[in-house]
């Protein structure tokens, strides 16, 4: 297709005076400016394939030429006309010319006559050559086919040439010989008749072996090119190709079955149910939950038929046109992802009909759903578009690049990715909302703030809830008592918004406790409460809860204050809680700071353009942005260099729970602790650097009255609680005329700061006490004049240059909190890190001291410093439970008891309390870069092969002490029993040894043992069955996953599920892009995957270490290896022969 062409002034001007005088098509035509705000009227002749258009008929140099080869030009529909100008709209036509090349608007044009309309469409398409292109294309495919069946052709004529070459050669040798033969019988028939001597037998046995000999050097050759054949790339690329095809194949019949299920079993009863006389659900509701449903159903019907057509003819596989018909039908993908989230909210507010429940259940309790829910199979078609762009790159990993097909293969990637990425960014919320659908349906009483879709997860774990008494103050004689442990302990889940406390029910069951909903808009978190009276300072037995508790105080505008206080069970539990909450209370008050400070109490308009600043999330040669948006409602990085994500984290008008967690996860990647520590010592000691210069400055308009700052309005920091630690946000400047303007606002990521008069002759308002008035706002609601006068006492503290006119400090203090911040969530989520690494740790502990001398910190601020050295220098962490290390010295002693003198309980009860110690302790640095995949796996990561090692040692254990018995009695006493020690570990959450018995079950010196099988009760084989499933790796794990979203800690997972992950992660995504720029979205892949394993790692067991039982289960002295395991069964069982 031609994309250009050259032409002078003259050229245009002739071929302009042609198309006039002797163009197809001329006319006067209405087109649309340049800004789509009006029409003018234009003279246009059409002459071949260039569109040119005049001022007016008479005119005779052309205003501007339009290429129209390859365009798209169709009707277009009328725009909706004002009342005013309804009458003039009725009577125009509007048509479009969509062009090809990039960059170029489409045009519009329009007429008054509808014939005239039709016609100019048609002349344009005629003259757009679409048609000729596309059939050129067409034939270009077709000429590259016949292009290759002709060099094979040729290939096999050659080869064909060197045979016929090949026989020749051998026919003369023949001839020759015959020849000879000749010569000779003609000598023999020429001498005196003789007997037949032994000469001429031995020649006929030469013969014979010549013979043979040829015959076995023909076939060994044809052989050997087979063979050759057969071993070469191209043969091993196809075999490989058809094995790709026909698992895709299976995986497609799968896939039919489950939209057929999700059909058959659920939509269509549904639909008939909501036809009945009483409709447990609506066919609105019906419509929403199945969207497009039954249509991905039969198009994927028609693609399995098609594929199962193509293997009909193997070994001739072509696909590309069955993706060709698949296509154009995706689409049909998008609508359902885009509802998917909303099907899901629909399906849980239908679930609180007891009737359509009820009906639910019976669906789902069908043989043909297999124990799964309908949530599940809604889910299954976000994952085939993956699927099939997995399979196209296998499939185009084994294609040979002059292969017929391969360029329809590589566009149907392509276009499946395309597709996958908007449909990525459009599910970016699903897994969220399926976590707190599944907590709301644990809640008997429901919790309709957990139907907010914004509501992001954080955390769950259980804490201990100190009662209060009705004066608030802590109930004497409580805090140290065993009682309170047992009657206090609580199921509590942060969430971005709010903190859920529950009790623990029968049957799992949760119920809300009085308060047990807490706003965290109206919270204030004290991370070290002070005691309310002295009796009950002195009754913390023992010391066990000292500086393990924490109060959140709740002020709600319309209901009275209360006050929540929590135990955690060690001090990085604490931490890790404080952390997470302080940094949800600091997102949802930037959020809501610039409506709740402004709307009602001052005096200035802030446009709509500064709220959703789109500039500050562009992408730029060092940093990509994705569609997906993290719990803030700000689009996340996908890929950025070092010195940009550092800048991230110390940018002031960014605060993401989310990006501090990746980047604190995965730094060690990209860069060391050395120069993180350097850019946030950068930004303490020049804060002006915290707001990047490459922003630009807006001008804004503001509405202003005449006493924009009353006297009233002056308040202070310093009337901010002393525990919490607070995020100052920056300044950004705005000129207007004499004033200048500072805006304060969070809301997609940007803040802005509140208003101050450069006029001398009115009052000023200082940077520190805008913000004071906007942090009131954003903490107490509507301020009363009452507070202000507070407030403006409690500035005093200020200096009195600070209070007037320094602008700096309030980018200063926002600078020192943002530092501090990120410090804290450093040391007490990271504390590893300095542990490794005296000199990092010495370095931060210096800077804090400096900033702690800094005469212009903040009493907050300093006792934050002084918080973050107490955690870095203090040795014991308040983790009193027992490490594996001082377990080994105390069962190291004397001959371990027999398998039968420990209870089934007391079994899983140690094995849990073992696998979660050996669990804890792994650092997640070794779940980065595969290294328990390589040859130094020891040495790289120690921790998860003791965990593999620890795995197989009871595994070996428990299949030695089944194989240890030579009577079938006891044998199937050993499995029943610990079968139940299975069962009880499940109960316990400890998936772990759950997979460790199954597995030693299922081991071949185990299971060989049919006789003893035969005895095993039908309740024990039902239950290995239903245990089995549970941890079966079927589906990714499926059944795993969903037990572990709805358990509570502590629990302990398998590991080997998330290794799987990650190592699917990082096979399939670079760390870096081909521009060197860091891959931020694989780092938040993996940050993800490695909370969820310190989220199980951090909730300790409260179990008691029992010795005796410990030293049964850590004893390999009598283990067997698995040569002698199969020697044993083979003793016990003996092989019956055929």
């Amino acid at each position: 297709m031609q994309k250009g062409i050259r032409l002078n002034d003259g050229h245009v001007t002739y071929l302009g005076l042609l198309a006039k005088k002797d163009g197809t098509r001329r006319g006067c035509l209405s087109k649309k400016s340049s800004d789509n705000t009006k029409w003018h009227s234009k003279w246009f002749a059409l002459l071949q394939n260039m569109l040119f258009y005049f001022e007016n008929e008479s005119s005779s140099r052309p205003s501007g030429l339009y290429l129209l080869e390859g365009c798209i030009c169709d009707r277009a529909p009328s725009p909706k006309p004002s009342l005013s100008a309804k009458e003039c709209l009725e009577k125009q036509y509007y048509f479009t010319v969509n062009f090809t090349h990039e960059n170029q608007k489409a045009l519009e044009l329009r007429t008054e006559d509808v014939k005239d309309c039709d016609e100019w469409v048609a002349a344009i398409s005629h003259a757009s050559y679409r048609n000729l292109a596309t059939e050129h294309e067409s034939l270009m495919q077709k000429y590259l086919h016949l292009l290759q069946i002709v060099e094979t052709e040729k290939t096999v004529a050659k080869q064909l040439r060197q045979q016929i070459e090949d026989g020749e050669i051998e026919i003369e040798r023949l001839k020759s010989e015959i020849a000879g033969l000749l010569k000779d019988n003609e000598k023999i028939h020429a001498s005196p008749a003789a007997a037949p001597s032994e000469d001429d037998s031995e020649i006929k046995k030469i013969k014979k072996v010549q013979s043979f000999l040829r015959g076995w050097i023909c076939r060994r050759k044809w052989k050997t090119i087979i063979q050759d054949y057969i071993r070469s790339p191209h043969a091993e690329s196809m075999r490989k190709r058809n094995q790709v095809v026909f698992s895709m194949l299976d995986s497609e019949a799968e896939y039919v079955q489950q939209l057929h299920i999700l059909v058959n079993n659920f939509l269509r009863p549904l639909r008939m149910a909501a036809s009945s006389k009483k409709p447990p659900i609506t066919h609105d509701d019906v419509s929403s939950i199945f969207l497009n449903s039954e249509t991905i159903m039969f198009l994927h019907q028609i693609f399995y038929q098609g594929l199962k057509a193509r293997i009909a003819s193997w070994p001739t596989l072509v696909l590309a046109d069955l993706f060709d018909i698949l296509l154009p039908m995706l689409n049909i993908y998008q609508e359902f992802v885009r509802n998917h989230q909303y099907s899901l909210q629909i399906l849980a507010h239908c679930k609180q009909n007891r009737d359509f429940d009820k009906l639910l259940k019976q669906y789902e309790a069908k043989p043909d759903c297999e124990e799964r829910t309908l949530e599940t199979f809604l889910t299954y078609p976000m994952f085939q578009i993956p699927r099939y762009i997995l399979t196209l790159h296998e499939l185009l990993a084994h294609t040979p690049h002059e292969h017929v097909e391969r360029n329809s293969l590589d566009y149907a990637k392509s276009k499946l990715e395309e597709l996958s990425r908007i449909m990525h960014d459009e599910v970016s919320e699903t897994e969220n909302i399926r976590k707190n659908l599944a907590i709301e349906r644990m809640i008997v009483e429901g919790c309709e703030i957990l139907l907010d879709t914004s509501q992001t997860f954080v955390r769950q774990g259980s804490l201990i809830q100190v009662p209060m008494s009705e004066k608030g103050k802590i109930t004497r004689g409580r805090l140290g008592s065993l009682s309170l442990k047992k009657e206090g302990e609580r199921q509590c889940f942060l969430f971005s918004k709010h903190l859920i406390i529950c009790t623990r029910g029968s049957g799992g069951k949760l119920h809300l406790t009085k308060n047990g909903v807490v706003s965290l808009i109206d919270s204030t978190l004290m991370e070290d409460p002070e005691g309310t009276d002295d009796e009950s300072k002195s009754e913390k037995t023992g010391q066990d809860l000292e500086h393990l508790d924490f109060k959140i105080v709740v002020e709600p505008k319309d209901s009275q204050s209360f006050t929540v206080i929590l135990v955690a069970s060690s001090r990085q539990e604490k931490s890790a809680w404080t952390s997470d909450i302080s940094q949800c209370i600091d997102n949802i008050r930037c959020n809501g700071l610039m409506m709740n400070a402004f709307e009602e109490n001052s005096k200035v308009t802030v446009p709509q353009m500064i709220k959703s600043d789109s500039s500050l999330y562009c992408d730029d040669v060092d940093i990509r942005f994705s569609k997906m948006m993290n719990s803030c409602k700000v689009l996340q990085i996908r890929y950025a260099s070092v010195e940009r994500l550092l800048e991230r984290l110390t940018d002031l008008r960014f605060l993401s729970i989310d990006f501090l967690n990746t980047f604190l996860h995965s730094y060690r990647v990209f860069t060391t602790a050395d120069v993180v520590l350097d850019k946030l010592i950068t930004i303490y000691k020049k804060p002006i650097s915290a707001i990047p210069a490459r922003k630009s400055r807006s001008l804004v308009s503001v509405g202003v009255r005449e006493n924009l700052c009353h006297s009233n309005y002056i308040s202070s920091v310093f009337s901010l609680p002393p525990t919490r630690l607070w995020f100052i946000p920056p300044l950004f400047i705005f000129d207007y005329g004499f004033l200048e303007f500072s805006l304060f606002s969070y809301n997609n990521g940007m803040v802005m700061s509140t208003c101050r008069e450069l006029d001398n002759n009115r009052s000023a308002l200082s940077a520190a006490s805008a913000f004071a008035i906007a942090t009131a706002g954003a903490n107490e609601g509507t301020p009363t004049k009452e507070k202000y006068r507070r407030m403006s006492l409690a500035s005093t503290g200020f200096p009195t240059d600070q209070r007037n006119g320094d602008k700096e400090f309030v980018i200063r203090r926002a600078a020192t909190n943002r530092v501090l911040n990120v410090l804290r969530h450093w040391v007490s989520k990271h504390s590893p890190d300095f542990e490794s690494n005296n000199e990092l740790k010495t370095k931060v502990i210096a800077f804090l001291e400096e900033v702690m001398h800094d005469p212009e910190l903040l009493t907050q601020e300093r006792k934050a410093a002084a918080n973050i050295i107490r955690t870095l220098t203090q040795e014991d962490h308040g983790d009193s439970q027992i490490t594996l290390e001082e377990v080994t010295p105390l069962v190291g002693a004397g001959k371990a008891e027999p398998f039968e003198s420990h209870s089934a309980l007391e079994i899983a009860e140690q094995l849990t309390l073992l696998d979660h110690l050996v669990f804890k302790v792994i650092p997640y640095e070794e779940f980065f870069g595969q290294g328990w995949m390589k040859n130094d796996k020891n040495e790289k990561t120690p921790f998860i092969m003791r965990t593999t090692k620890h795995f197989n040692d009871i595994s070996n254990l428990i299949a030695t002490e089944i194989l240890r018995c030579d009577d079938v009695v006891p044998r199937v006493t050993v499995i029943e029993k610990w079968v139940a020690v299975a069962d009880i570990c499940r109960c316990l959450h400890n998936y772990n040894a759950v997979l460790e018995i199954t597995s030693s079950l299922n081991r071949s010196s185990v299971f060989r043992l049919k006789k003893t099988w035969l005895k095993v009760s039908k309740q024990t084989k039902a239950l290995i069955d239903k245990l089995q499933k549970l941890v079966s790796s079927e589906g990714r794990f499926k059944n795993l996953r969903e037990a572990l979203k709805n358990c509570d800690p502590p629990c302990v997972p398998y590991l080997g599920m998330y290794l799987t992950d990650l190592a699917f992660i990082e096979e399939g995504t670079p760390n870096y892009t081909e521009d060197n720029l860091v891959n931020f979205s694989k780092m938040r892949m993996i940050s993800h995957i490695i909370r969820e394993i310190r989220q199980f790692q951090q909730t300790a067991y409260k179990i008691d270490l029992q010795p005796k039982v410990a030293q049964y289960l850590l004893d390999r002295s009598y283990v067997l290896d698995e040569e002698s395991m199969y020697e044993a069964s083979l003793r016990i069982e003996p092989k019956v022969p055929n």
